[in-house]
């Protein structure tokens, strides 16, 4: 599949809805009921609001795929770009890639891994020397992706209910 990757503005935010409610669905999919998932409808609703800020505000990064000579957004990619924190000396800013969406019938194409270079390119093009993602540990697929462009596990993210 030949793939186009652009960069997008803040009009391009609410084209990203379909992208976003397939992901979190497969997310409720992979956890398989251990963790408790929000409704599509109000997870874009909070996270359509996050793209916003951080476009808005300079600190977000948007990559769109496309099929080469198309107009439908087959994925995308947020990725923000933040201070490295007191512990890592990760330079003075890092990326962390937000969200990587990619069409449930465009995956295991090659999408997720041309945005990952768009965003990485960006990225070094701003002169940062580090980026990170975040996984669900079950999402085996998402993890091969991301140990294949060269992420590693850093720290882990614990997780407990409090109740029941």
């Amino acid at each position: 599949m030949d793939i186009e990757i652009t960069r997008g503005r803040l009009a391009d935010v609410d084209a990203l809805a379909p992208l976003w409610t397939a992901m979190v669905e497969h997310h409720r999919t992979v956890v398989a009921g251990r963790v408790p998932v929000r409704p599509a409808a109000e997870s874009w609703d909070m996270r359509r609001r996050e793209y916003a800020s951080w476009l808005d505000d300079g600190s977000g990064l948007l990559f769109l795929a496309r099929r080469e000579a198309a107009d439908e957004v087959i994925g995308y990619a947020v990725c923000r770009l933040l201070a490295s924190g007191p512990t890592f000396d990760l330079g003075p800013v890092r990326g962390d890639v937000e969200s990587l969406a990619v069409s449930p019938r465009a995956r295991g194409a090659g999408v997720g891994t041309a945005l990952l270079g768009a965003v990485r390119a960006e990225l070094e093009r701003r002169g940062c020397r580090h980026w990170s993602i975040s996984v669900a540990a079950d999402n085996a697929a998402a993890v091969r992706l991301y140990e294949r462009v060269g992420f590693r596990p850093l720290v882990h993210l614990m997780h407990a209910p409090l109740t029941g």
